[in-house]
């Protein structure tokens, strides 16, 4: 009987021990998870590029969840345009052969079309038939379990992210949906950042580092050149310019940058910052290889040596291009440049987007 009542004292125990281990992990969890709020709130209070607040929040949500693999999606509100928000050698395999995320499961476009629905968990995702369009990829790399968070940003895009897990390293569901919580709240505040500052900087047309306008100021300049074109049959075009540094960017190798873009093209074109590292050009055009006349004379006068001390500049530009009226809207051709940018990868040159397909050169785009 004592022997019973000592082996039954022993079970608690481990029992009440494994609990407070648990316990331990979950206070560290949580700590670590609430650590750099003043440092995040701060961040956003700065206004702080979008892009930067956004690499930021991945970079804490990835050290948050080690175990697990984010995949950071963004697409539009209709679900018919997608891309990776952020690629690497891992996610890479999900792409075609022009850099494109084309083949989606039905569970992430399900998810994404809800718009009530902003949180979701699929466990045994190796043998869902929902999952079925990424089951080389689930299974090279063992992924069993995936959550997922949407956060719209208010102006026609979609942000997702997928937290995928295997049964190896499996965290509590509770903990992962709690940083998920977390990282909703701050993305949230980001965008919300963002159009306050669209409203309060409406005035303020022109980007202080650079010159150029601002995003809000060149889309209202830019509508007004597509409506004229439209009205007097002419063609326009927006290039897409991506720096390809990695490195922090320096306000004055930024404005050197923009003062070379000033110079290739005409007083009444448009340009602007988009956003850290994305500047756009809107030019009107009379024929296709305008715009790559363009795109060329911009690429060979950052090779001047004069700007062989500018890291920004030396690191190259990828430049996407497209064209209205091929597409009618300021959102579409935003869309097929920033597409057509990505194409090239870290290689500096440009690339032509023409119905859906990218060219090297606008000959190619005649011959169809």
């Amino acid at each position: 009987m004592a022997i019973d009542t000592t082996s039954s004292l022993l079970k608690e125990q481990q029992i009440l021990r494994s609990r407070v281990t648990t316990l331990e992990k979950e206070k560290e969890f949580i700590k670590k998870l609430y650590a750099d709020i003043p440092q995040m709130l701060l961040a956003v209070t700065k206004g702080a590029p979008l892009s930067a607040l956004l690499n930021r929040f991945k970079d804490k949500l990835q050290t948050q969840l080690p175990n697990t693999y984010c995949l950071f999606i963004v697409c539009d509100k209709d679900c018919t345009q997608w891309r990776l928000q952020y690629t690497d050698s891992i996610n890479d395999k999900l792409l075609n052969s022009n850099g494109q995320l084309v083949t989606l499961p039905q569970a992430l476009v399900s998810f994404a079309a809800k718009s009530s629905c902003l949180k979701r968990h699929d466990a045994d995702i190796q043998n869902s038939a929902d999952w079925g369009l990424w089951r080389t990829f689930l299974d090279a790399h063992s992924f069993s379990d995936v959550s997922m968070v949407s956060v719209p940003d208010g102006r026609g895009l979609i942000y997702l992210m997928a937290s995928f897990q295997r049964k190896e390293t499996y965290l509590d569901e509770s903990l992962i949906s709690l940083a998920l919580d977390h990282y909703v709240a701050w993305v949230d505040a980001a965008f919300e950042r963002e159009k306050a500052d669209f409203l309060l900087l409406e005035e303020s047309h022109k980007d202080s580092e650079t010159g150029l306008l601002r995003r809000y100021s060149f889309e209202n300049s830019f509508n007004i050149v597509l409506k004229d074109s439209r009205r007097h049959f002419q063609r326009a075009a927006l290039l897409s310019l991506r720096l390809l540094s990695n490195d922090k960017i320096e306000s004055a190798e930024l404005k050197v940058l923009a003062e070379v873009m000033q110079d290739v093209v005409r007083d009444n074109d448009l340009m602007a910052r988009y956003d850290e590292r994305q500047l756009v050009m809107g030019i009107r055009i009379s024929h296709l290889e305008d715009a790559e006349v363009v795109a060329a004379k911009l690429l060979e006068s950052i090779q001047k040596p004069e700007y062989a001390t500018n890291r920004l500049i030396r690191a190259g530009l990828a430049i996407g291009i497209s064209f209205y009226p091929e597409h009618s809207t300021l959102d579409s051709l935003e869309q097929a440049a920033f597409l057509a940018a990505n194409s090239l990868k870290n290689v500096t040159g440009y690339r032509i987007e023409f119905h859906d397909a990218f060219y090297s050169s606008s000959s190619e785009c005649y011959s169809l």
